[in-house]
C-alpha cells in the first residue's frame, strides 16, 4: 500500500505539478508509517513487560507470592468410593477445589495436597465449625502456596466411624478403618493428576513434584500417606480383634494401601497410575503408630501445639474430642521427627543438607531439641469465668478451659450457629462451646500462624522437590562438603572433625541457633579434631571449620 501511494506521489509532481498533492500524499505516508511504528512499539513493550512479569514471578517463585491473585476451580471430581458414613455401604462421590496461579505460563508446576481437620467426621455432626475443604485455614493455605507458583488442591475425603461407642475396640476398629480410607481417597487425588498429566493435561502438573499435608485429621492422614506401607503395620496387637482373630483392616475388604484393587469397600480409580510423592507435612494430627516410620519413606515437617489436647505432642492418648473417652495410643510430631532424624532412618536428609537462615527456623531451632522439620506452637493458656458470652452474643455456662490445639482455624460464628441449628442443635450453645480450644480465635490471629507455618514450610517443600531456590548445606567459599567428615552426629558426648588430602583444619568455631558463639579453637594445623560436649545444651548448633582451601560450615545436633 505504501508504494503505490509513493507511485502516485511522485507521477502527480512530475506530470501534471501538483507540488501540494506530493505533499499532502508524503505527509500521509509519514503518519502512517509513524502509527504503525507506535503500534509496533506499544506491542514489544507489552511483550516484554510480560516477559519481564513472567521472569520475575519465576525468579521469586515458591518462596514469597509473586502472582497477584488465584483462579480456582470448585468441585472437581476426582473419584467415587464406597462410604459407611451412614451405616450402609453407599458409593460417594470426591471432590476438590483446585487453586492456580492466574496468569502463570509456567507449562509443569509442583503441586501441594491440603487436607482439611475434623475428625473423620462431617462437619457439624462432628461438633465443630471444621470439617471441609471450604475451612477458612485451608482457603488460605491453598491461596498461598497458589500465589506463590504452586497448583494447591484442597480435598474432601471420606468420613465415618462410631466414636461414641462405649466400647473401646470398637472405637479403635472403626476410627483406624476411617483413616485407611481416608489414605485411599488421598492417594485417588494424587493420581487423577498423574491421569491427567498423562491425557489432557488440563493442569499441567509436574507429576515428579508432589507435597502432601494436613490440618489436624489431615495432618494424621498425610503422616499415614508417608508411613503407612507395609501390611505388617496392620497387624500390631492394638490394630487387631483378638477374638475374632482379623485386623482390624482387612485389605481382602477394605482394598490395598493405594486404594487400586476393586474389593467389597473399596472402587480402584486410575490403577494404572502409581501414589508416590516426594514428601508430607502434617498441622497438628499423629501417627498410627511409631513402628510405622521406616527408612527410605519421603521428609516429613510437622507443626503441632506443645499441649494439643486432642492429638498427642509426643506419644500418648487420642480421645473422642467431645466425650474424652480413649481411641488409642499414636505417636505426635515431637516423636516423628525425633524418629525421622535418628542417623538409622535419616528420612530428612535433604533438610539437613540444606541451608535454612528464616526467623521461623531461628526460632524453632530454640524449641525443637535439634530435630529439624519440627515447629513447636506454645500456646497461652487461657482462663474463662463461669460463663462465657460468644460473638452471637449469647451467655452460657463455661466448660472446662483446654489448651489451644489448633490456633490457626477460624470460623464465622453467626454463620456456624445457623448451620448447627439447620441440624437441630442449639446454634447459640454450640458456637459458644466452639470457643473452648480457641477463645481468642480470629481471622487475624489464624494468620499470624499461618504466617510461620508458610515461612517454615515453603523452604522446605523447595528442597524436598528439588525446586530453584532451594540452598546447599555446608558449602562456603570454594571447600568441596566432601573434603571433611563429622562424626557421630547426631552426638551426646563429643563431635570428631577429620579431613582429606592435602586439607588441614585450622579453626573451629560452634554457634547455637540465636548465632552466638559458644566454641571457638584457632591455631590448628591438623587433619582431625575433636571438640568436647562440656556442659552445651541439648539442641542444634552450626559449626564453621577453616580450612587451608576454603571453609565449610555443617550443622551438629546435641542428644
Amino acid at each position: 500500500m505504501t508504494a503505490v501511494i509513493l507511485l502516485c506521489s511522485n507521477f502527480f509532481s512530475k506530470l501534471v505539478g501538483f507540488k501540494k498533492i506530493a505533499i499532502f500524499a508524503k505527509n500521509l505516508i509519514t503518519k502512517k508509517t509513524q502509527t504503525m511504528r507506535k503500534k509496533l512499539q506499544l506491542v514489544a513493550a507489552l511483550g516484554l513487560f510480560a516477559l519481564s512479569t513472567n521472569t520475575f514471578a519465576q525468579a521469586g517463585r515458591y518462596l514469597t507470592e509473586v502472582f497477584p491473585s488465584v483462579t480456582v476451580t470448585s468441585n472437581v471430581k476426582y473419584g467415587i468410593n464406597i462410604s459407611v458414613l451412614t451405616g450402609a455401604p453407599l458409593a460417594d462421590t470426591l471432590k476438590m477445589d483446585i487453586y492456580q496461579p492466574t496468569g502463570d505460563v509456567l507449562a509443569a508446576r509442583p503441586m501441594v495436597l491440603v487436607l482439611h481437620t475434623g475428625s473423620f467426621l462431617p462437619r457439624i455432626l462432628n461438633g465443630q465449625p471444621t470439617g471441609d475443604k471450604k475451612d477458612s485455614a485451608v482457603v488460605e493455605m491453598c491461596t498461598r502456596f497458589a500465589k506463590r507458583g504452586y497448583v494447591a488442591v484442597a480435598a474432601n475425603y471420606r468420613t465415618g466411624w462410631n466414636a461414641l461407642s462405649t466400647t473401646e475396640m470398637v472405637r479403635t476398629k472403626t476410627l483406624l478403618q476411617a483413616v485407611y480410607r481416608t489414605i485411599q481417597d488421598a492417594k485417588n487425588c494424587v493420581r487423577y493428576f498423574k491421569n491427567d498429566k498423562a491425557t489432557t493435561n488440563t493442569y499441567k502438573i509436574d507429576t515428579t513434584k508432589i507435597a502432601v499435608g494436613g490440618f489436624g485429621s489431615g495432618g494424621y492422614i498425610a503422616l499415614a500417606y508417608a508411613s503407612l506401607n507395609q501390611p505388617s503395620e496392620l497387624l500390631l496387637a492394638k490394630f487387631f480383634d483378638t477374638g475374632a482373630n482379623v485386623p482390624f483392616v482387612d485389605q481382602a475388604i477394605y482394598g490395598n494401601f493405594d486404594g487400586t484393587n476393586t474389593t467389597a469397600l473399596c472402587t480402584a480409580n486410575y490403577p494404572t497410575h502409581t501414589s508416590t510423592v516426594n514428601m508430607a507435612f502434617n498441622i497438628g494430627g499423629a501417627v498410627g503408630d511409631s513402628s510405622w516410620i521406616q527408612a527410605g519413606e519421603v521428609p516429613i515437617v510437622a507443626f503441632h501445639c506443645t499441649k494439643d489436647p486432642f492429638a498427642p505432642y509426643k506419644t500418648g492418648p487420642v480421645v473422642v474430642p467431645t466425650t474424652g473417652d480413649f481411641v488409642v495410643e499414636a505417636t505426635g510430631s515431637y516423636d516423628v521427627e525425633r524418629i525421622v532424624n535418628k542417623p538409622s532412618i535419616n528420612n530428612n536428609a535433604i533438610f539437613h543438607n540444606s541451608v535454612y537462615t528464616d526467623v521461623y527456623t531461628t526460632h524453632a531451632n530454640t524449641l525443637n531439641d535439634g530435630y529439624e522439620g519440627l515447629y513447636p506452637f506454645v500456646t497461652p493458656v487461657h482462663v474463662t469465668g463461669s460463663t462465657i458470652t460468644c460473638g452471637t452474643g449469647s451467655t452460657y455456662p463455661a466448660l472446662p478451659q483446654t489448651e489451644q490445639g489448633a490456633p490457626w482455624d477460624w470460623w464465622n460464628e453467626a454463620t456456624y450457629a445457623a448451620t448447627a441449628t439447620a441440624y437441630g442443635q442449639n446454634g447459640a450453645l454450640s458456637a459458644c462451646n466452639a470457643l473452648t480450644g480457641n477463645p481468642d480465635m480470629s481471622a487475624s490471629k489464624a494468620r499470624l500462624y499461618i504466617d510461620t507455618i508458610q515461612g517454615f514450610l515453603n523452604p522446605r517443600i523447595v528442597c524436598a522437590l528439588g525446586l530453584a531456590g532451594c540452598v546447599p548445606n555446608g558449602i562456603n567459599e570454594y571447600s568441596s562438603a566432601s573434603d571433611i567428615s563429622i562424626f557421630p552426629n547426631p552426638s551426646s558426648t563429643e563431635i570428631n572433625f577429620a579431613v582429606n588430602g592435602s586439607n588441614t583444619i585450622k579453626s573451629v568455631e560452634l554457634y547455637d541457633v540465636t548465632g552466638r558463639m559458644v566454641k571457638q579453637i584457632v591455631g590448628l594445623n591438623t587433619q582431625k579434631y575433636t571438640i568436647q560436649r562440656e556442659g552445651l545444651s541439648t539442641g542444634l548448633y552450626i559449626s564453621k571449620i577453616q580450612l587451608n582451601k576454603g571453609s565449610i560450615s555443617k550443622k551438629i545436633i546435641l542428644e
